[in-house]
């Protein structure tokens, strides 16, 4: 008979601690693809920001040049043809730019004034032909492509403006500069020692470059940047730099100029860093591993002489015997496991006595619990039962004061159209009724029929049930039910302002929230009116903060008195007439945001009034 050989406990034992060391090699070789990632997103985000604040600062060089050159557009010389007075202005205009040249050319391109030259010196024809009939055909300001002067020979850039004489454009005015002038916009940031920046014109020419400029002024990026760059308006791309060096590079393009930011840092300096943190990581993780099975090995060692020690202690129990007291086991557990085995049968039996007292007593239980969740459930039913007709109180509450809204909507137009309709009766009577007049009428007319039409609409869709979440924009629903209070915020007048930080989303019910920001709204106005507020405003803040959106109501009411600050969320609690509120409103709005939204309401005195804040989670569930 054959019997299955089985591995030592020494050989388990070794086993398991190669087993946990597995997870520690895991764990590192997460956490150095984890400070990759986190590294290069990192670094692309900041990158990128730097990027765009270079590319508005090639904007607003751009912007003040082609203004300087409007300005001089419109000097009487030209209409008077004094090409000399001409010649003095532009010499005045360029000492506040210098390095920069300012030209004169027909519309064949043939120079009539250059600032770097004297006055009547013979002039050539400009270079970048094209951009002059561009600007005779279009009439419009444009900003050149690298180019090369005629008369300097520099690498230039400029900005041409049409000068018009009757309408009609007469002669182009252009202010020609070096290009490495734009690379002082690359230096006010001043970049980290590793990283370097180019200013590409709309072919994707460099036309400045902080490092190597003389090297990479005048060629095209390499063809991995193009063809990101085609992609988008901005990104980042992983490249080979004109160096031939790998490298990360982010891109920003304007949209004014069609000109385009890259900022670039060699891969090799971001990844110094990395590897220098894997060599820790992975030191630290072999360091652990010996040490961890060098200790196995020992424990292995010392748990298998103790448990060969109670193998005849178990022998001599199978045949009766007294078993003596065991000595020199260093292992408690195998000590247990001794005194155990005299002691197992009078354990047993009291093992079964124990489990059929334990039994009884769960039956016990089973019957309690039952009945105390059955009367968990009938209070919970109640209780659902009480909201209901909370909400059903607010929501008929706040039906009451939508209607009144939309009378207040609907009195001006109505009192508009009944003028609209007189009106016709009118000219009819005094024989200046006309066609041109019926269909202004009709129009007009039509208007306020469709504003009220909408009016409706959005009353309907305010009660409307939904039955399930949905995610919405946070502006859009506010702006939808200061349409429906629009007609109770006029009387008094009270100025609400919206700050928008942030494009917010929120995940819920939109007429929810639409209730709980009236609730709030409607009682910023009662407050401020039972004031007597001179200058009654309400200020609305919208942010998105750490992955929530966070709503901002707050008004100049005078705030709330702080011995009821604590109780103005608790049901039926009002300091309004009987008549005037059912203190309901703000106890549904905290049920509203925390239950069906998983957010959170409160409430806070300012300077000059109270604000309510709600925070909620934002954006739709994975």
């Amino acid at each position: 008979m054959f019997t299955r050989s089985h591995s030592t406990i020494r050989y388990q034992l070794t086993r398991l601690v190669a087993t946990c060391v597995v997870p520690v090699w895991l764990a590192a070789g997460l956490l150095v693809f984890y400070a990759y990632s986190a590294k290069r997103d990192h670094l692309n985000g900041t990158m990128l920001e730097t990027a765009r604040a270079m590319t508005m600062g090639v904007d607003r060089e751009l912007a003040s040049v082609e203004a300087a050159l409007r300005g001089l557009a419109t000097s009487p010389a030209f209409s008077a043809g004094d090409f000399a007075a001409i010649h003095r202005q532009t010499r005045e205009l360029v000492a506040a730019y210098p390095g920069a040249d300012i030209i004169v050319a027909d519309a064949t391109g043939q120079q009539l004034v250059n600032s770097y030259r004297p006055y009547g010196t013979p002039l050539p024809r400009r270079q970048n032909s094209e951009t002059v009939a561009r600007i005779f055909q279009s009439g419009k300001p444009l900003v050149s492509d690298l180019f090369y002067g005629a008369v300097t020979r520099r690498p230039l850039i400029g900005i041409d403006v049409p000068v018009f004489r009757d309408g009609r454009v007469v002669y182009d005015l252009a202010m020609t500069f070096p290009s490495d002038r734009l690379a002082s916009i690359l230096t006010t940031l001043k970049l980290p020692p590793e990283w370097y920046g180019s200013i590409l014109d709309s072919k994707l020419v460099v036309a400045t470059r902080t490092q190597n400029p003389e090297r990479g002024v005048g060629t095209r990026v390499t063809p991995a940047l193009n063809r990101a760059m085609a992609r988008a308006m901005e990104g980042t791309a992983e490249i080979v730099n004109l160096e031939g060096k790998p490298a990360f590079a982010t891109f920003c393009r304007s949209a004014m100029s069609n000109w385009t930011v890259v900022i670039a840092v060699p891969k090799a300096a971001v990844m110094t860093e990395l590897y220098r943190w894997t060599a820790w990581a992975v030191g630290g993780a072999t360091l652990i591993s010996l040490m961890g099975i060098i200790f196995g090995l020992g424990m292995a060692r010392r748990i298998a002489q103790n448990i060969q020690a109670l193998v005849d202690p178990a022998l001599a129990i199978g045949r009766g015997e007294l078993v003596p007291a065991i000595e020199g086991l260093s292992v408690k557990e195998t000590g247990d496991v001794a005194a155990a085995l005299v002691q197992a049968s009078e354990l047993l039996q009291r093992r079964a006595r124990e489990r059929d007292e334990a039994e009884h007593l769960l039956s016990q239980t089973m019957e309690l619990l039952h009945q105390e969740t059955a009367e968990r459930l009938r209070a919970t039913e109640e209780l659902l039962e009480k909201e209901r007709m909370l909400i059903q109180q607010s929501r008929q509450a706040a039906m009451g004061e939508m209607i009144g809204n939309i009378a207040h909507q609907w009195r001006q137009p109505l009192n508009t159209l009944g003028l609209t309709i007189q009106q016709l009766q009118l000219s009819y009577d005094l024989g200046e009724f006309s066609r041109e007049l019926l269909s202004h009428n009709v129009k007009s007319s039509m208007e306020l029929i469709l504003h009220m039409s909408r009016t409706i609409d959005d009353f309907r869709d305010y009660f409307r049930p939904e039955k399930e979440k949905a995610p919405f924009n946070v502006r859009e629903a506010i702006d939808t039910t200061l349409s429906l209070l629009e007609g109770s915020l006029l009387y008094p007048h009270i100025d609400i302002d919206i700050v928008a930080e942030d494009d917010a989303v929120i995940y819920g019910y939109w007429n929810e929230f639409a209730q709980v920001f009236l609730n709030i709204l409607t009682n910023a106005r009662d407050v401020m009116m039972e004031r007597e507020i001179a200058n009654p405003r309400v200020t609305i803040t919208i942010r998105n903060a750490n992955g929530a959106t966070v709503v901002t109501i707050a008004d100049n009411g005078g705030g709330v008195p702080e011995e009821i600050m604590a109780r103005i969320f608790d049901p039926y609690f009002t300091t309004k007439e009987p008549h005037q509120g059912t203190g309901v409103g703000l106890f549904m709005s905290r049920s509203i945001i925390e239950k069906n939204m998983g957010g959170e309401l409160t409430v806070r005195n300012t300077g000059s009034g109270a604000e309510f804040t709600i925070e909620v989670p934002g954006g739709a569930p994975a």
